[in-house]
């Protein structure tokens, strides 16, 4: 399934959760939050990719960024009124199950930005693959987890950072999110993004 599907699927499920009228464009719309931030943590990735040693820790600064406002986007799309801490802890929760699996990809951005060039050039390209596999992955994790809190009946206006991380953590490792990163690398095309 390309990310794409991913994530409109999961854009579709959390608006039936949500069971009320709503324009049947919003899964859409959804969607394309979530591939608007990921195309911009892309775009930005790419060009922190091109500082020497320190590109994947600003790319990894960049991305977080990105997924913030992406979860406000869509908080504001569906109705959601989350506090700023409440949103912050919940891409603390998804970003940290995410990011053990790109620990090594930073490591290698840094070898590579190392060497201007070539070097350069492979520390950029890989920085905007992982931004947008990231900002994607975190998405989809997060249209899962609200989907997962509203069906238990849960308001995440009223549970607290901790609950709300744990809540997180077990999306993350419940969903196949290695395909859905896959998918995210194999759909990522630099000179479209």
């Amino acid at each position: 399934m390309s990310s794409d599907n991913h994530i409109l699927h999961a854009a579709k499920e959390l608006v039936e959760t949500l069971n009320k009228a709503v324009d049947d464009n919003l899964p859409a719309e959804i969607a394309e939050i979530v591939k608007t931030h990921s195309a911009g943590a892309a775009a930005a990735s790419v060009a922190a990719g091109w500082i020497p040693g320190a590109g994947g820790l600003a790319a990894a600064g960049i991305c977080a960024g990105f997924v913030w406002t992406m979860y406000g986007r869509i908080n504001s799309k569906i109705g959601l009124p989350l506090t700023e801490n409440i949103i912050k802890s919940l891409a603390t929760g998804v970003a940290t199950n995410l990011a053990t699996g790109f620990v090594g990809t930073l490591v290698v951005l840094t070898i590579f930005s190392i060497f201007p060039g070539i070097g350069s050039l492979a520390a950029a390209t890989i920085a905007g693959a992982t931004g947008y596999a990231i900002t994607l992955a975190s998405g989809y994790v997060y249209l899962k987890l609200l989907t997962k809190l509203f069906l238990a009946g849960s308001d995440p206006t009223k549970m607290d950072e901790s609950s709300l991380k744990e809540a997180a953590s077990h999306v993350a490792a419940s969903e196949n999110i290695k395909d859905v990163i896959s998918s995210a690398k194999a759909d990522y095309k630099p000179s479209s993004k």
